[in-house]
């Protein structure tokens, strides 16, 4: 496949071996669809994408591709859009990589600052794809893995900054207020009383060994060790799927003309269970794409799932994948991810040198 890289594994369908011709018919078919959303004729492939074959020729051509299951024609006297395996061989074999705009890469590098916790990294990175693809992205945050440090900042002399950082190099943050001003010897021992009963322990097991520790210390450090963990548990139970869109945007594609389609869309984004099923399916892929049928989920056959799942040291920490339409630009969906991934890994190796220090 042109697009993939020995970093990158997508789903694939069956290969079908299909001649240079309609090889090159079916690329300006679903080319063309992405970008005009209207039924593809054989006299616009041969004009627009200055193809040497008779008009009778390209015609006879997208009959067979139609037989064949990659092409639909919608009405009996329209052109033909693709088909779920007219999409899937055209992702697979015939698209080509999308190089992306400077403007692109200065929106991405300009809106994904590092700064803060990993949370809000991944949800800066989430947001730019929607935006820049205009399809609704989800996000999704791992938790199983392990703290490595806590550390405690005096921000002001009744705010603490707490910072979480994850052996993978995940950072978690959150303030919490003081009634009374603290020492820096007491921000030292409390420091050194959640390193010693935090470190090692799972995330999402954190709330569990928070109660444990309050238990165990409360009547040493009774004035501050309750909020400093209640502030910790209320940070790490919020909920780790997140949704990014600009809704509006969104349901101006045309596939949402029909008002009770562009309901369910919105409704199947906002429960979110099928989505998730599916992209169970993707768990194993670095970059995956599930076209249409493919997700055996009839809610899902006009939609396509494209996603990314986000590594740090070989350890997958999230996933952010695009949900919309199947009349989508793969090429730049696969453009952007792979940048907004070569980004986060950077910002994820600059976070754990500055942790190591």
């Amino acid at each position: 496949m042109q697009v993939s890289t020995q970093n990158f594994k997508v789903l694939k369908g069956d290969d079908m071996d299909l001649d240079d011709r309609k090889k090159k018919i079916l690329s300006s078919v679903v080319e063309d669809y992405i970008i005009s959303a209207e039924p593809v004729g054989s006299k616009t492939i041969m004009e627009k994408y200055n193809l040497k074959y008779s008009s009778a020729t390209i015609r006879n051509d997208m009959k067979l591709l139609e037989e064949g299951g990659y092409l639909e024609q919608p009405h009996i006297s329209a052109g033909r859009i693709p088909s779920t395996k007219g999409y899937r061989y055209y992702v697979d074999n015939l698209m080509k990589e999308k190089k992306l705009s400077m403007i692109d890469i200065n929106y991405i590098d300009n809106s994904i600052s590092g700064f803060g916790d990993t949370e809000k990294l991944f949800e800066q990175a989430a947001d730019v794809v929607s935006k820049i693809l205009l399809r609704p992205t989800l996000l999704t945050i791992k938790t199983d893995d392990l703290l490595e440090n806590v550390k405690i900042i005096k921000v002001s002399d009744k705010v603490l900054l707490i910072v979480l950082i994850s052996k993978n190099g995940a950072i978690k943050d959150c303030f919490v207020k003081l009634t009374d001003e603290l020492e820096e010897s007491t921000i030292e021992e409390l420091s050194n009383v959640l390193n010693k009963n935090l470190k090692g322990t799972p995330l999402e097991k954190l709330n569990i060994v928070l109660n444990d520790i309050v238990a165990k210390e409360l009547s040493s450090f009774s004035f501050v060790l309750g909020k400093i963990c209640e502030s910790i548990k209320y940070e790490m139970s919020k909920e780790s799927k997140k949704i990014s869109a600009d809704l509006a945007s969104i349901l101006d594609l045309p596939e949402f003309s029909d008002i009770q389609k562009a309901k369910n869309f919105v409704n199947m984004l906002s429960t979110k269970d099928i989505i998730d099923a599916t992209l169970d399916k993707t768990k194993n892929n670095e970059l995956g794409i599930i076209i249409g049928s493919e997700s055996k989920e009839m809610l899902l056959k006009d939609y396509s799932i494209i996603s990314l799942d986000i590594k740090t040291d070989n350890k997958k920490v999230g996933k952010i994948s695009v949900v919309g339409p199947k009349r989508a630009d793969y090429s730049k969906a696969v453009a952007t991810l792979k940048y907004i991934d070569n980004k986060i890994k950077n910002i994820f190796s600059k976070n754990k040198e500055e942790g190591e220090k």
